[in-house]
């Protein structure tokens, strides 16, 4: 009897129901960068958080999280240069399947489960280089995403498109995103 009361209890806990960030149609998640809002910010001076992405940045996040081979895109707007993600899609991982990578949390239980995510943008200033998506559901129905492509140690001034056109900007950017009507 204790088995069986102990074996339900492990499936109850382990079952997470998502179907609070499953979005309408003419949803999206929506949410600015974090950082400095000094739109005219040097390279370096911005944000000790921010790299690549311009204050007042947005991302727009399509997200399925029960559909495990394609969970959804994300673009970015109010950038000052082109667009650094149109329509990007969350590509999984399939190794992260298999590791407890795959568990990651971050301290403080606010989060429901978080993912990781690579993207690989084929236009815009990531063109040709990786990117890594960490993607965590919020306990309250919101969404928290961090975008790194880099290392960080070049941080362009975001008024440089110069710079961004050729391809050399780092970019690490934490966004918190609500759900919102297209």
């Amino acid at each position: 009897m204790r088995w069986t009361l102990a074996l339900m209890m492990v499936t109850l806990l382990g079952c997470e129901d998502l179907s609070s960030w499953q979005l309408a149609d003419e949803e999206v998640f929506r949410g600015a960068v974090l950082g400095n809002d000094d739109p005219d910010c040097p390279a370096g001076g911005c944000s000790f958080i921010r790299r690549g992405f311009a204050p007042g940045t947005t991302i727009e996040l399509e997200l399925d999280p029960t559909h495990t081979s394609r969970p959804g895109t994300i673009s970015t707007r109010g950038e000052r240069c082109e667009p650094t993600f149109d329509a990007e899609p969350l590509l999984p991982i399939a190794a992260l399947a298999h590791d407890h990578l795959s568990l990651y949390d971050f301290p403080g239980g606010r989060r429901m489960r978080s993912y990781i995510y690579a993207l690989e943008p084929t236009r815009g200033p990531l063109a040709g280089r990786g990117a890594m998506a960490f993607v965590s559901l919020m306990r309250n129905g919101d969404v928290e995403v961090r975008i790194i492509a880099g290392d960080g140690a070049d941080d362009c001034a975001p008024m440089d498109c110069e710079a961004f056109a050729s391809g050399r900007c780092d970019y690490f950017g934490v966004f918190r995103l609500r759900p919102e009507l297209r």
